[in-house]
């Protein structure tokens, strides 16, 4: 098996697990196991000092790939592969990076034997007055690049008008962004298995404002009816451009799906435990 690994490059604890799992490999391989490791080129500053073959994500040929941070972390990294994804957390929550650090030799050893699902999930296209940008996994967040500033849309599903928004901005999330922001600003929780886009008003000015949920394969039409305020566009918390009024954006569902590893795939046992009850964060070594 051949494995990619990407860790957060400004966490402590991402970076010694990252060790960890190097050493782990090397031990494996010592004791005549078929595996082999791709470190992502971004980590070799800091992963330095062992004998790997490093590579831009973009171009890992592998099997899987770990990735070792947050959510953000791993949204990241799915912004670059079409590859299934482990996710090793050594940030707060933890939602979509599932496995605890301490939990990663157990992890390792259940990939090679195969003992593991891969839970797909939908994505986001959007397209800039035809260019296409990355596919979200989360969400596209349209907001004020004026802070205090309310922002003016207009959006349509499937060339029907729907409603002029006046608010901080609009959310157009995936089933797994419905547990994120679009969770914060008053959306509902959605199955992931659901093939559905959400659209959520951030603080909207009318109380008729509602969110709406649409099938994926509906094609929604968003312009700033503003004519002099710009607005930012954020994909996954990550990819940034700025809307200006007269820009068209559309957002529908792509071809491409996000690859997660599973272990266990009950959605509501993780999200009792993590959005419910809310789980404490990690300790210092890497223990709940």
């Amino acid at each position: 098996m051949r494995l990619g690994l990407v860790a957060h490059n400004r966490k402590k604890l991402a970076l010694d697990v990252g060790r960890k799992m190097i050493e782990l490999v090397d031990e494996l391989k010592k004791n005549g196991v078929d595996i082999d490791l791709v470190v992502s080129d971004n980590n070799s500053t800091y992963l330095n000092g062992y004998d790997v073959t490093l590579s831009p994500v973009e171009k890992m040929k592998v099997d899987a790939i770990v990735c070792i941070g947050g959510d953000g972390t791993l949204l990241r990294t799915l912004q670059h592969t079409k590859h299934p994804v482990l996710g090793v957390n050594a940030g707060s929550l933890g939602f979509l990076t599932e496995i605890p650090p301490d939990r990663m030799r157990e992890a390792l050893l259940q990939m090679i034997d195969g003992n593991y699902q891969i839970d797909q999930r939908c994505r986001i296209k959007t397209l800039l007055n035809g260019e296409r940008l990355p596919d979200a996994t989360n969400d596209v967040v349209i907001s004020t690049s004026t802070p205090s500033k309310i922002q003016e849309f207009e959006y349509y599903i499937d060339m029907e008008w729907v409603q002029d928004v006046r608010a901080d901005g609009i959310i157009i999330s995936t089933p797994t962004g419905s547990t994120s922001y679009a969770l914060s600003a008053g959306g509902p929780v959605l199955d992931p298995r659901l093939e559905a886009i959400e659209i959520i008003p951030i603080s909207p000015f009318r109380i008729n404002s509602r969110p709406i949920i649409i099938p994926d394969s509906s094609v929604v039409s968003l312009k700033i009816a503003h004519k002099t305020r710009s607005a930012n566009l954020v994909i996954d918390g990550y990819f940034r451009k700025t809307v200006k009024n007269k820009d068209e954006l559309l957002f529908t569902r792509s071809k491409n799906k996000s690859k997660f590893i599973r272990f266990d795939m009950n959605f509501y046992e993780r999200y009792s435990e993590k959005i419910v009850r809310e789980r404490p964060s990690l300790n210092k070594k890497g223990k709940y």
